[in-house]
């Protein structure tokens, strides 16, 4: 293919159809001259700007040659021109889950689901975007939905059981992957799967044999490795070598046979093959926890606790359950002299070792549970959460992750002092960790209580002075605050190599916007800009700077910039409509700040710009019209809708010839309502 490919390519240059031109593309691609291939890319794109189909096609191409990138920008540029298209937002999706783009994924494929409701392949991809973000439940709710549709779908069947694996119910995924076997007997992943459950149920013999059919159906590196950890768990060191070995045949580099070849050897005396393996483990895979482990445990038997404590430090990092890792560093610590050290992450694993072991958490029949889940409403969904949490908790009263769960389940259904109630449970469980408070305050600071989260980021900093994280939370949340003086004072005090991180030069270039640095501030958004083309918050950052110095023209100039990149953003478009606004054009701001609606259909604050903005031209109904639509939305009770109706049934009908127009005074209260917004939610 790649002599034909090159073959074609001086044919195709002599053509200049966007087909042709998309054709090489592809032949570049697959003659290995990616370089040649994005710059022909670009041309195409940039040529047919308009063209709906071409941006379409080309993006498809770069995807399928997994170039997800520039065909996200292509994509995006299709849905900006078709915003209502389902095939575009479909692939526009899929690939914002192959770039890591998850939540922009879930938002793109909610707008392809209001098109096309009962489309199981969209719901699919909707379900990866929330096992993505951490939020099993969402993701077991949305394929419920997609198999009922389409019972047949093995990629929904083989994604359910994954998802109920991964929270440790693995009778319930039993029964599931059994049936996705049969509709696709040979099929590697659904085997392996099955086999594993049967493990973990404790039915060995069944793992045994499912394992022993997938090393026939797919004779590779993972087939072996299964099966000899079903050896190696069973105490059958031998057989478990001999299928370690066949798997490294296959692949040198398998980083589970490597790591368990290790620890067989480390079981039998041999120490030092047992370093050697552990070692090749981790040059293969830097974040393998158990080899690190492992190879610590070596160490610290070799009195090499220096190295010890290094490598147990990147394994709490890493590590699902870290627990014994901060137990085991602060043992080395405290044999190095450092004390204070060792006692903080003694504090941390008292915490966490409150927690229980891994098992079925917190709901008793899943699918049970699910098709109840399912058929209720947001805010009834909500109330079940947090009835099941409650149940937990009084079967296990003293565990952090469940009083944990239990307040955010509050804070999102409204329930501030509950919240508090939980989390003060919570802080007496963890006084001394800091790895809890800093948690604890991150979420307090997410649902605007930053007094609260700043008194357990402090507690956080006591416990540990010298975390950059919990700086870095303290500042943000101050600046939240608007304490715009403590939230540089604590921005200084991150370390260099805190500094580089993206998040707190956005921070910081905020903080001196707000304190009136405006040349500093650009400076900063302008090097984020040039280090991050594709992030829409830089863009808005600065525009938001230039509007604070009343320079329109600016503002405009830099979000047309970005639009020009980014297309499909809500953040843009709405900071596209407050310039309208500014300028006096009030058609081009409502059309503006409905497109953000759009396109940010979670965000409160693009309900709220509209509202405020019909509000200040006269347009009373229309506002209202906005403010039922918002509740009508799937967003977070973030808006006090009682008020809101109030002022909007007592507001005079407008003056003949006043309505659609902006005073100065209107512009001025918008902009600083618009400006507050940001501040608190983006």
């Amino acid at each position: 293919m790649k002599g034909s490919s090159a073959e074609a390519i001086p044919h195709l240059q002599l053509v200049h159809t966007p087909q042709a031109q998309m054709n090489l593309v592809r032949a570049y691609l697959q003659a290995h001259r990616t370089a040649d291939a994005l710059r022909t890319a670009s041309e195409v794109a940039e040529k047919n700007k308009s063209d709906v189909q071409v941006q379409f096609s080309l993006g498809v191409l770069l995807a399928s040659e997994h170039q997800y990138k520039v065909a996200q920008r292509a994509l995006e540029q299709a849905a900006s021109l078709q915003p209502e298209n389902f095939e575009i937002l479909y692939n526009f999706a899929q690939v914002l889950l192959r770039t890591g783009e998850n939540a922009r994924a879930e938002l793109i494929l909610n707008r392809a689901l209001k098109l096309q409701p009962e489309n199981a392949d969209a719901l699919y991809l909707l379900a990866q975007s929330y096992s993505a973000q951490s939020r099993p439940l969402d993701a077991l709710d949305t394929l419920v939905r997609a198999h009922a549709i389409a019972p047949e779908n093995v990629d929904i069947i083989f994604l359910m059981a994954q998802i109920t694996m991964s929270q440790n119910y693995f009778e319930d995924a039993i029964p599931l992957l059994e049936s996705g076997l049969k509709i696709a007997p040979r099929r590697p992943d659904l085997v392996a799967a099955l086999g594993e459950s049967y493990f973990m149920a404790g039915k060995t013999e069944k793992a045994v044999e499912q394992f022993n059919l997938l090393i026939e159906i797919e004779k590779s590196a993972r087939s072996y490795a299964f099966l000899g950890l079903s050896y190696r768990n069973l105490g059958r060191f031998d057989e478990a070598k001999a299928l370690f070995q066949k798997g490294l045949a296959l692949d040198p580099h398998n980083s589970t046979c490597l790591f368990n070849l290790g620890f067989i050897s480390e079981r039998q005396g041999d120490a030092a093959a047992a370093e050697r393996y552990f070692q090749e483990t981790i040059k293969y895979n830097p974040r393998y926890s158990d080899a690190l482990l492992e190879l610590a445990n070596l160490r610290t038997a070799a009195k090499r606790l220096p190295e010890a404590e290094e490598l147990l430090r990147r394994y709490v990092k890493v590590a699902a359950d870290p627990a014994n890792g901060y137990y085991k560093l602060a043992m080395v610590e405290r044999s190095l002299h450092q004390t204070e050290a060792a006692n903080r992450d003694l504090n941390v694993f008292k915490t966490l070792s409150k927690n229980a072991p891994a098992g079925p958490y917190p709901y008793e029949h899943l699918f049970d549970y699910l098709n109840n889940r399912s058929q209720l409403g947001a805010g009834a969904r909500r109330q079940l959460d947090i009835t099941e949490l409650q149940n937990e908790i009084q079967r296990h009263p003293n565990q952090p992750q469940n009083l944990y769960m239990l307040a955010e389940a509050y804070l999102k259904a409204g329930k501030i002092e509950d919240a508090k109630s939980s989390i003060q449970q919570l802080d007496k469980l963890s006084a001394s960790d800091y790895r809890t408070l800093n948690g604890t305050g991150v979420l307090l600071a997410r649902y605007h209580l930053y007094d609260d989260a700043i008194e357990h980021f402090k507690s956080a900093m006591e416990a540990n002075p010298n975390s950059d994280e919990v700086k870095f939370n303290l500042s943000n949340t101050y600046f939240q605050k608007r304490e715009y003086a403590q939230a540089l004072d604590l921005a200084g005090q991150i370390t260099e190599a805190g500094r580089k991180d993206d998040a707190y030069l956005t921070l910081l270039g905020d903080i001196y916007a707000h304190l009136g640095d405006n040349a500093k501030a650009e400076d900063i958004f302008r090097d984020a800009i040039a280090r991050n083309p594709d992030n829409d918050q830089n863009y808005l950052s600065l525009a938001l700077v230039d509007l604070r110095s009343a320079n329109v023209a600016a503002a405009q100039q830099t979000l047309a910039k970005g639009q020009a990149r980014i297309p499909t953003s809500g953040k843009i478009s709405w900071g596209l409509g407050l310039v309208s606004a500014m300028a006096g054009n009030t058609d081009q701001a409502a059309s503006r700040f409905q497109r953000a609606i759009e396109l940010l259909p979670e965000w409160a604050g693009a309900y709220s710009t509209l509202g405020v903005f019909y509000f200040q031209i006269g347009e009373i109904e229309k506002a209202k019209e906005v403010l039922n639509r918002f509740k009508e939305s799937s967003v977070g009770p973030s808006l006090d809708i009682s008020r809101i109706e109030q002022v909007l049934d007592r507001a005079a009908p407008p003056q003949t010839g006043s309505s659609g127009t902006l005073t100065a005074e209107n512009k001025q209260q918008l902009l600083q309502f618009a400006l507050s917004l940001a501040d608190r939610t983006l």
